[in-house]
């Protein structure tokens, strides 16, 4: 038993922020109203028994109906299926090399890790618990999610730059977008009208890159340069605005998604990487993984509200919804 919440009942997961510290092997459960720690999960060996960086859980993806975690585990190549209800790991599922994300697709009951290290992505039926289906992609696949409608599965690969549009239904690679840069991570818009990847282009100028993708086109349309080496973006879609981490000047910067322009930005701790927003609140999470910090942010102004500290090495900030 994992033990999660001590002799407390399972939470309102809605109002649970779970991060990933890939540092300690830790699932994390934070509350959305204090940033504080209500809980924690350590991840173990099948004997029980604990072991320092083993595991090393990236991605996460939520099932909120069954209260299902699934973790990518980059350290030994496994997705841990995690019931909260049960309080146990109840599935190691391994897959490829450095899993990095996952993604639900619940029309198929299917699901997607990218494989880093191994150029693929596996496919988990999560009826049978196997791995069903591995498909080669371009170089160090990192960032996936599939569509609304579970038709479609997207992915970024920062070997490449290019994105990868997956059929679900056949699980083949169909089509292959040039976006212009190394993309880490992207948004897809609620519509599926859209995709907002960012990352960097290597090259001379070594710039920031935010590519916006028509997926109606089926192309880049859009390619502003900001900052230096950007890791990860939020948005707002109903203020048509984006934030964005740069891992190399330390700062979060706000857009403009019409046309790219800076409108706002602020400065974090070292090396910030996720980030996600929380419409409710109207408040700006952000982890730096060099000073393992969480920093939470006013969405309007950009003002700190709170530093707080919570694990090694944080990789994802994720909602019940």
């Amino acid at each position: 038993m994992l033990d999660i919440w001590g002799d407390r009942m399972l939470p309102d997961m809605r109002n649970i922020i779970i991060s990933t510290s890939t540092g300690e092997d830790k699932i994390i459960f934070l509350s959305r109203n204090s940033y504080e720690k209500v809980g924690e999960i350590k991840l173990t060996l099948p004997n029980g028994r604990c072991s320092y960086n083993y595991f090393g859980p990236h991605g996460i993806a939520l099932d909120v109906n069954r209260k299902f975690i699934y973790t990518a585990n980059s350290y030994n190549g496994s997705i841990s299926i995690i019931d909260m209800i049960m309080d146990k790991i109840i599935e190691s599922i391994y897959v490829g090399t450095s899993p990095c994300h996952v993604s639900l697709c619940k029309r198929s009951n299917m699901l997607y890790t990218s494989n880093y290290d191994s150029d693929t992505i596996s496919g988990i039926d999560l009826n049978k618990k196997i791995v069903a289906v591995q498909i080669p992609v371009n170089r160090m696949p990192h960032y996936l999610e599939a569509t609304n409608d579970g038709k479609k599965l997207y992915v970024s690969s920062m070997g490449s730059e290019s994105l990868i549009e997956i059929d679900t239904d056949s699980n083949n690679v169909t089509k292959e977008i040039d976006i212009g840069c190394n993309a880490t991570h992207f948004y897809l818009t609620k519509n599926n009208d859209y995709i907002y990847a960012v990352g960097s282009k290597f090259d001379s100028d070594n710039k920031g890159m935010i590519c916006v993708i028509d997926l109606k086109l089926q192309k880049s349309v859009e390619l502003y340069k900001v900052g230096m080496y950007l890791s990860d973006i939020a948005c707002k879609e109903s203020n048509q605005e984006m934030l964005v981490t740069d891992a190399e000047t330390s700062y979060i910067y706000k857009i403009d998604i019409k046309d790219g322009k800076l409108i706002g930005k602020a400065n974090t701790f070292k090396l910030p990487s996720c980030i996600n927003m929380d419409n409710e609140k109207n408040k700006v999470i952000v982890s730096t993984q060099f000073d393992d910090i969480l920093q939470i942010f006013n969405f309007n102004d950009l003002r700190l509200l709170k530093s707080v500290s919570i694990g090694k090495d944080i990789n994802s900030l994720n909602f019940f919804k």
